[in-house]
């Protein structure tokens, strides 16, 4: 799909409505995952990512160790926001946005 300077609403509930998860809808549009999920906030919609995205918790564990953030392991991850920050939370860490933002004030 060649990329457009903006993506229309429309566009983003097509893909939504298909069943698409939010990492399916941004990489189709050529948009961010958090971006997908910002803009189905708006539409009050909820995040529709897939509940059997199987996901190695000590693979998420070394990328946090890694700094990587709960977005970045997701992405590397292939799977939800949601879901990184729900094995977050099991594992007892903290998103290392955190840190960084810290870091940075």
């Amino acid at each position: 799909m060649p990329r457009k300077s903006k993506v229309s609403d429309e566009d983003i509930l097509e893909l939504y409505r298909k069943g698409l998860t939010n990492r399916q809808i941004a990489d189709e549009l050529d948009m961010t995952q958090p971006a997908v999920y910002y803009r189905l906030e708006k539409l009050q919609l909820v995040n529709n990512f897939h509940h059997n995205v199987q996901v190695d918790l000590e693979q998420v564990r070394i990328l946090h160790t890694m700094g990587l953030t709960n977005v970045g392991i997701a992405m590397l991850l292939r799977a939800s926001v949601a879901v990184i920050s729900q094995h977050m939370r099991e594992l007892g860490l903290r998103d290392n946005y955190h840190r960084l933002k810290d870091e940075i004030s």
